[in-house]
């Protein structure tokens, strides 16, 4: 609807694509889910956070930390009750450590990486080498 194309709104930072690589992937070791989860929303600009202020009441009509390629939002439908459990089990250690910041919405997890995820990059590049 905003006459871009949408590779425009598929993008993050390293450290946050390298965070969301690597809960996808423990999410399915851990649950042994056959279904990925799903990614929402990650980058945005003004016009497309204007855009969803209109319809969605979860969009913030202040500052969105989605325009820096920093946050991403992942649906909260599962393929089972493991897959969930093993998601939430990462959103309490990565933000024990320090790595996210997240809030529950009603149709997503809104996740905010922390700059120090970076460390995950190299970690990231490493395992998928190996694999």
């Amino acid at each position: 609807r905003l006459n871009q194309p949408r590779d425009l709104y598929r993008g993050l930072r390293a450290e946050s694509l390298a965070l969301l690589v690597y809960v996808a992937g423990r999410v399915k070791e851990l649950s042994g889910a056959e279904e990925p989860l799903r990614v929402t929303s990650t980058l945005r600009d003004e016009g497309y956070q204007d855009l969803l202020r209109k319809s969605n009441p979860e969009a913030t009509h202040r500052y969105s930390l989605h325009t820096t390629g920093y946050a991403f939002d992942v649906a909260r439908r599962y393929e089972s009750g493991e897959q969930a459990q093993a998601f939430q089990f990462l959103l309490d250690d990565l933000t024990a450590r320090g790595l996210i910041a997240w809030i529950r919405e009603p149709a997503a997890i809104h996740i905010t990486v922390a700059k120090e995820a970076e460390d995950l990059v190299g970690d990231v590049l490493e395992r998928e080498r190996d694999e």
